[in-house]
């Protein structure tokens, strides 16, 4: 079935830098980020732990700007919940880090399967699961009422891209599966 969709793919038309700018939703993050930095700036705190990573975060910001191939990988996890971010600024700066995250996070999915991610390919909705193959993600589960729908896209996250595929908005509720892929229970 996958090589099917494989083979049948029409390639993809590369994004412009604008384009992957919008779609990423870049120019905001880096606004966001900058008010991050701000905020950290303002910060009275003697903490050593704190201004490493005051400092940590305000040389990521400018490393990214001066590149020319961006990449989030370290603000995606700086700012997940309960890591750097939020033990730094406690709930002072929860809603600017929720929101430097989600559009990170979006930014992530986009450039590796992993796990728990919620994807579509022709019209079927799916998750990667939480199983590793020499260090790569990438079985998906389909949301069908079968006991084990599952393809293998290890390794092939730009031919999935190339395919049609698509990431879906993280709060998509599956008809037949869970968030973790595992079946529904239907009864009662």
């Amino acid at each position: 079935m996958w090589l099917n969709r494989l083979f049948n793919s029409k390639k993809a038309k590369r994004l412009t830098k604008l384009e992957y700018f919008e779609k990423f939703q870049l120019i905001e993050l880096f606004s966001l980020l900058h008010q991050a930095e701000k905020f950290m700036k303002l910060q009275n705190n003697s903490d050593p732990e704190f201004n490493q990573f005051k400092d940590n975060l305000t040389e990521e910001i400018y490393e990214i700007e001066c590149n020319n191939i961006a990449d989030f990988t370290r603000i995606w996890d700086w700012f997940k919940p309960n890591h750097e971010w939020n033990k730094a600024t406690q709930n002072e700066g929860k809603n600017l880090g929720n929101q430097i995250f989600k559009i990170a996070d979006y930014w992530k999915r986009n450039q590796d399967f992993l796990p728990g991610t919620k994807l579509m390919l022709n019209e079927e909705n799916g998750v990667v699961l939480d199983v590793e193959i020499n260090g790569i993600f990438g079985k998906i589960r389909w949301d069908t009422n079968k006991e084990n729908d599952i393809e293998d896209w290890s390794g092939l996250l730009g031919s999935f891209f190339d395919g049609g595929g698509k990431i879906l908005n993280q709060d998509f509720k599956f008809k037949h599966i869970n968030d973790d892929g595992t079946l529904k229970n239907n009864c009662g």
